[in-house]
């Protein structure tokens, strides 16, 4: 089982770096250019646990560290039916976090239909959140009519759209799912109209903590996650 932890750590590190490759498969809206922090070491994996997230670094930590867990910010968007959505719904509750947006003919139908292996679960605990990266484009009537093409269940799947700021800050700073990292390459700055998109799904607790990071478009790792997702169950 420790082996199996530590090569998840390292699969982890994979994933992160792997957006750069695969996050202009889409289209090129804008720069997409990846890059993350350099992870000192591996923390020693624990049976039985999900590793945490620290807020200063994407690395896993199989103890609560001490600056503080990564945890999803506070926000106020609407779904596919219209309906606000904020933070406080997912409390309680396994949430699985994923960044898209309608008009994607690249990765994003494939995301799609891999997160739908979870959605036919239909766990009442359980519960999908796909954030548009173009939301000026996808209103709740857009994402209404992708969600129909795509047999999305509103009953345990959101698309959310709003404010394109407020997306991109949680995208970038909750979960590092940006396109480009200012700190990592200075001869680019980071503004708001900086395209985002990633192939990560991101898994979280029922206290809004990151816990796993999965590359949606590969079958492996979506049984990852559904096996992740037995064991925050339990604790």
């Amino acid at each position: 089982m420790e082996k199996q932890m530590y090569f998840k750590q390292i699969m982890i590190k994979i994933l992160l770096l792997s957006s750069l490759v695969h996050s202009v498969n889409c289209q090129d809206l804008g720069s997409n250019i990846l890059s993350f922090p350099e992870n000192s070491e591996f923390a020693k994996p624990m049976d039985g646990k999900l590793p945490y997230f620290s807020k200063s670094e994407i690395t896993p930590i199989w103890e609560i560290p001490k600056e503080g867990v990564r945890v999803i910010q506070s926000f106020r968007f609407l779904d596919q039916n219209a309906n606000e959505v904020t933070e406080k719904r997912m409390k309680g509750e396994i949430s699985v976090v994923s960044f898209f947006f309608t008009r994607c003919a690249g990765i994003c139908p494939t995301i799609t239909n891999n997160l739908k292996i979870i959605q036919s679960k239909k766990q009442n605990n359980v519960r999908l959140y796909s954030f548009s990266a173009t939301p000026d484009l996808d209103s709740p009537s857009v994402l209404k009519k992708y969600a129909k093409e795509r047999g999305i269940n509103h009953l345990y799947w959101s698309l959310l759209t709003g404010e394109k700021e407020k997306i991109y800050d949680i995208a970038r700073n909750t979960f590092r799912a940006d396109t480009i990292s200012a700190a990592q390459n200075r001869k680019k700055v980071v503004t708001k109209n900086d395209f985002l998109h990633s192939e990560n799904i991101y898994l979280l607790d029922k206290e809004l903590r990151l816990r796993g990071i999965y590359n949606g478009r590969i079958l492996s790792s979506i049984n990852d996650l559904l096996a992740d997702i037995e064991v925050l169950k339990k604790e």
